[in-house]
């Protein structure tokens, strides 16, 4: 079985959500998480979960689409992800590459989150660019953190850092398409399977794009990962989805 654990369905016209999930179940994918980025839709990707079977709900505030996280509106997420079907706070973190003047409104949203993940006892879904260094000094100041980083294109050093904070390395599928390089490949083969998730970052944009991205195709990132790995599909995916079902706590 495999799951898909970092995708966007919010903006997917629900009958089109249900069609590509049951794609996906058909295809053996037997968890997905809906991963929110503000927080309208956060509260839009706990909706679908209690409607729709097989997708587990984050709720989280994007460093792109940062607020200032404070007062009610702090509170507002914070009961949001409270609810007993969110698993995780996500997606959160700070991207200084891409938005790098809204840096000081970046870090006090991420830090607001990051003390709800720990108060909540939640795992958190990171996303960082051009802030390495910084984040990972915030995350060793307190107390330990669980969670995965989303998206990895690193190195080898990089991903040994992570997993030294408790971190799981997310490896999707364009690891393997505009991000691939033999660098990149070689350093996920030196991720353990035991420490990685597997993810599509599917999206309405990209499932109407030329990639044609959604849930079901973290069975390719599977056999790409298998290919590097020297080992089955099948033993990617049982080890891949035994990991986020333990970082989310979820049966």
């Amino acid at each position: 079985m495999y799951a898909d654990s970092h995708c966007h369905l919010d903006d997917h016209p629900e009958s089109q959500l249900k069609t590509m999930m049951d794609r996906a179940k058909a295809q053996g994918v037997e968890l997905v998480v809906g991963v929110g980025t503000t927080i309208e839709s956060s509260e839009a990707t706990l909706q679908l979960s209690r409607r729709l079977p097989g997708i587990i709900p984050s709720a989280g505030v994007h460093p792109w689409w940062a607020v200032p996280l404070e007062g009610d509106t702090l509170a507002r997420l914070r009961q949001l992800a409270g609810q007993k079907e969110v698993a995780a706070i996500g997606e959160v973190g700070v991207d200084l590459e891409r938005q790098p003047h809204t840096a000081d409104l970046q870090w006090q949203s991420f830090r607001a989150q990051v003390s709800m993940a720990r108060e909540l006892d939640l795992p958190m879904i990171l996303h960082c660019r051009g802030a390495r260094a910084q984040v990972v000094d915030l995350l060793q100041a307190g107390s330990p953190v669980r969670g995965v980083l989303h998206g990895f294109t690193g190195d080898t050093e990089e991903a040994q850092l992570w997993m030294k904070l408790g971190l799981y390395i997310g490896v999707g599928w364009r690891a393997f398409t505009r991000n691939a390089s033999p660098a990149l490949e070689e350093t996920i083969k030196t991720i353990p399977l035991a420490r990685m998730l597997l993810e599509t970052d599917s999206s309405a944009r990209s499932y109407a794009s030329e990639e044609a991205n959604e849930p079901a195709r973290v069975i390719d990132v599977a056999q790409a990962v298998a290919r590097l790995h020297r080992t089955t599909p099948e033993e990617v995916g049982r080890q891949t989805t035994a990991n986020l079902r333990e970082m989310m706590g979820v049966k």
